[in-house]
């Protein structure tokens, strides 16, 4: 028997197999992985979205071709104070003076029948670009959508034909948009049955421009023609210029209510209701709660059989086999006066220079075999017991079978 050189429970929690938390996470070590590189994906692929999205139409800092920036920049050289601003509160906040022109450009369609009609009166000039005929309808102005100026979508040339100051200086322009209609108003730019490129009109004491031609703010076209004039005049008519453009922040979120379809609450109540009635039968089936007094004394018996059962329910039968071969290896170790600091190959080694029998297959029956059936598992539990009993009888220990309980391992609470 060669000296003991390891502690039996750490050799013990080298070879033995039975699942641990240690080895749940390293299983769980590919899945995380997998999850984390799907999230960089996710982050690489919005980050791409962002980068190539598309540009704003007339956005005030949008250098693009469809964007206003040209247009602005030369108001503000002008003096023109320019206020940019994203949200109907704000954009109301900012006309509180006089002198003060504001500029629509919802090309998201965002407002709502509710939140058109605040923008009426509240400047000295209101330009809206090309809005829809929802839009027209909640303004309640005498102003209809006609059609495309352009069929084709390439600008078409249009002459003023009326008597709008900043339509006069531009004398033409040459555009793509939407042609309004009207019928007390002034048209100017009028290509015929498409309607016109602007619709002035005079709505209680304040003027409103309704500018189908919306491309002549555009930085690719405002050097065409007299675009460059028209926006200008339009724009830079008083002191204050106020850019809005709605944003999703204007938009009214659904309650609750609106978003829950109407079939969930005749399910949530018959649920509740049968949770109710499941409760009250299990209740009167189980019978009432019963008080016992603390501390309460459990036989071992009953943790060992409840131990049983759990792996039984749960087919852990490597664990459960791994709690015999413990009890069984530390009572033969016992039994054998191999001392606390015994390894496996050491109890191995004295077994099999007691009983006769082959080092390998007692190091299958204490270590190496994995049960996979009842069966296997009851005939291992068995091969355990017949070879402690084998070694009381050689040794004369007939007590050691029964003298010592196994003792809980960590492995066990895992």
């Amino acid at each position: 028997m060669s000296a003991p050189t390891t502690d039996l429970n750490a050799e013990l929690s080298s070879v033995i197999t039975t699942p641990t938390v240690r080895r749940a996470v390293r299983r769980s070590l590919y899945w995380a992985v997998a999850i984390a590189g799907l999230l960089v994906l996710g982050g690489v692929t919005v980050a791409l979205s962002g980068a190539s999205r598309e540009p704003q139409r007339w956005g005030a800092d949008e250098t693009a071709p469809a964007g206003s920036r040209a247009v602005l920049e030369v108001l503000r050289d002008a003096g023109v104070e320019v206020v940019t601003v994203g949200r109907l509160d704000e954009a109301l906040a900012a006309l509180d003076g006089e002198g003060t022109t504001l500029f629509v450009g919802d090309t998201r369609e965002i407002l709502g029948d509710e939140q058109w009609p605040l923008l009426l009166g509240v400047a000295d000039h209101l330009v809206i670009a090309e809005p829809t005929q929802t839009a027209l309808d909640a303004l309640r102005i005498d102003a209809l959508t006609a059609a495309p100026l352009s069929d084709s979508g390439d600008p078409l040339e249009l002459a003023a034909g009326c008597t709008v100051p900043a339509a006069e200086r531009a004398g033409s322009v040459r555009a793509t948009g939407i042609g309004y209609s009207t019928i007390d108003g002034e048209v100017c730019f009028d290509a015929g049955e498409t309607g016109a490129g602007l619709v002035r009109l005079d709505v209680e004491g304040r003027q409103v421009s309704v500018l189908g031609a919306g491309s002549v703010l555009q930085n690719g076209d405002i050097t065409l023609a007299g675009n460059a004039a028209l926006a200008l005049g339009l724009l830079g008519e008083h002191p204050t210029l106020v850019w809005y453009q709605p944003t999703p922040a204007d938009l009214s979120a659904p309650t609750i209510g609106e978003l829950t379809p109407d079939w969930v609450n005749p399910v949530a109540w018959l649920a509740v209701l049968v949770g109710l009635a499941a409760a009250f039968w299990r209740g009167r089936r189980f019978g009432p709660v019963v008080v016992e007094n603390l501390p309460v004394v459990v036989k071992t018996t009953e943790t060992m059989e409840g131990r049983a059962r759990l792996y039984a329910r749960e087919g852990s039968r490597l664990r459960a086999i791994d709690a015999l071969r413990v009890g069984t290896l530390r009572r033969i170790a016992a039994g054998l006066a191999l001392g606390r600091g015994a390894g496996v190959d050491d109890i191995v080694t004295a077994v099999a220079a007691i009983t006769g029998r082959d080092p390998a297959a007692l190091r299958a029956l204490l270590i190496d075999r994995e049960p996979s059936s009842d069966r296997e598992l009851i005939e291992l539990s068995d091969g355990l017991l017949e070879l402690e009993s084998h070694i009381a009888r050689r040794v004369g220990l007939d007590d050691l079978s029964t003298a010592t309980d196994p003792a809980p391992t960590g492995r066990m609470d895992a």
